[in-house]
């Protein structure tokens, strides 16, 4: 047999290798077709790149050059269709007329209502996208009204869990491709929404493991793999699978193993007594410094988002966040009950006290006790909670709001610190000279007008407007947006 006869034979394997490869890689492309085709129907990708988002714990402030050369655009849809299948829940409390609804429309500068240099965009969070509210109950749709100013329209690009880092990029990419004549940012109840309490280094404390912080290398594995849309489908369903799973168990409430429970309840502070934040947990003389860096991280974000629209000579209209004041402490995490360690026995005892005089229905006892402890030291939130509670119990609802509200300024993580959030929004619109509404201040007018107190109308959950809440919002937006023009009530 000749050499040429054995050339072939020794091909084969060769061939067979190249052949099995060539299938596979068909099947791939099929695969990542097929994959690129569902996202076109469901848009399971961005939807999954938002929750991998979301599962950051901690981000770098944006800078000026951060913009995006995409010019798609989410936007809160109209299509809500769907009914829910249960009753909305915060922590133990049912809210009534709530879905929660969260849908989302892509948009183009080509198919964006109105005409350019009439269209006003709403960026923010969840707050101002209008959660977990139906899309005509969101002040955004509200103050958008084709039929009375069809030269004008307002759309909503708020998206739920944004911090100011996720504005930034968004508020580029409106400015860039969409033509806006006014940017409205209500901004500011998720600028902690990643941060958890870090163990000392020195702790030994391993009783849960769920408060450990859990970094970033696998969302960003997570984020790397979901460039295949194939991928990003397998990745979605199983995040929905799972989600869906935890949801059955035990709907928004996380337990952990020694009994602290998020999201337990939304009053109260008895869960923040029996459940502390002790020092093996966390070393709470840090949280002063941490706090300054997020708000500061804050300010440069809201600045990066108005020097650019000043650029595009875009208005930019801010609001203060207004907030629930009677949110128990530990809502979302342990509280600390002394702000410096050498006093946390006296504190303690202190408010435990307190809550024994409480019991026995001797308020004038139990708030000179309290105050006794927030003379001590003001830094924790749960005495100031306590006296806020004891206020009201005494009818001085007045004195009790402005006790809530230093103790929603005093939690740590996310939710707290209320009144320095709009410090830095009313400094920012100073300094920049721009529009500002103070929603706080209106809410606390339209209530204390109808001689109620702590938004019990305004605000039915742990930090999300009601109905009611945004047709106020809408009448004084409408009325800066349209140069003080007389506007209907429409709450």
């Amino acid at each position: 047999m000749t050499s040429t006869d054995q050339a072939p034979t020794s091909d084969r394997p060769n061939r067979r290798r190249w052949r099995r490869l060539g299938f596979v890689l068909i099947i791939l492309a099929a695969l990542e077709t097929g994959g690129w085709i569902g996202d076109s129907l469901f848009d399971f990708h961005q939807k999954l790149v938002w929750r991998l988002t979301l599962m950051e714990l901690e981000s770098v402030p944006t800078d000026d050059a951060a913009a995006t050369d995409n010019p798609e655009l989410w936007i809160r849809s109209a299509s809500e269709n769907s009914e829910p299948t249960e009753p909305y829940r915060v922590g133990q409390t049912v809210i009534e007329g709530a879905g929660p609804w969260i849908e989302h429309q892509r948009l183009t500068p080509r198919t964006c209502p109105g005409p350019p240099g009439e269209r006003t965009f709403v960026l923010g969070g969840s707050a101002a996208f209008g959660y977990p509210y139906r899309f005509e109950k969101n002040f955004a749709a509200r103050a958008d009204r084709p039929t009375i100013n069809p030269e004008h329209r307002v759309l909503n690009a708020a998206r739920v869990g944004a911090t100011s880092n996720d504005l930034v990029p968004i508020a580029n990419t409106i400015l860039e491709h969409y033509d806006p004549a006014t940017l409205v940012i209500l901004a500011g109840n998720n600028e902690w929404f990643h941060w958890r309490p870090g163990r000392p280094a020195n702790s030994t404390d391993k009783s849960d493991p769920a408060d450990v912080a859990i970094n970033g290398t696998g969302r960003t594995i997570l984020a790397t793999l979901a460039h295949s849309r194939a991928l990003a489908a397998v990745i979605s369903g199983l995040h929905h699978l799972l989600h869906d799973g935890r949801r059955q168990a035990a709907p928004r409430r996380i337990v952990h193993d020694d009994g602290f429970v998020e999201h337990h309840a939304l009053r109260g502070a008895r869960h923040a007594v029996e459940n502390p934040l002790t020092p093996t947990r966390y070393d709470v003389t840090t949280w002063p410094a941490t706090r300054q860096r997020y708000l500061d991280r804050f300010r440069d974000n809201l600045v990066t988002i108005i020097t650019a629209a000043k650029r595009k000579n875009v208005r930019v209209v801010l609001m203060t966040m207004p907030f629930q004041y009677r949110l128990a402490p530990a809502w979302k995490q342990r509280q600390p009950l002394a702000g410096q360690p050498r006093h946390l026995e006296t504190m303690t005892r202190l408010v435990t006290e307190t809550l024994k005089l409480q019991d026995r229905d001797q308020p004038a006892g139990a708030l000179q006790t309290i105050r006794q402890a927030i003379e001590l030291d003001p830094l924790p939130p749960v005495p100031h909670y306590l006296e806020a509670v004891l206020l009201e119990s005494l009818d001085r609802p007045q004195e009790a709001e402005e006790a809530y509200a230093r103790s929603r300024e005093a939690m740590i993580g996310n939710l707290g610190s209320r009144l320095s959030i709009n410090r830095v929004i009313r400094e920012v619109a100073a300094d920049q000279q721009t529009d500002l509404i103070d929603l706080r201040k209106v809410f606390d007018d339209f209530q204390h007008h109808r001689q109620r107190f702590f938004n019990v109308e305004l605000i039915h959950d742990d930090c999300h407007p009601t109905s009611l809440a945004h047709g106020l919002i809408a009448h004084h937006l409408e009325k800066l947006l349209f140069d003080g023009a007389a506007t209907p009530e429409r709450h």
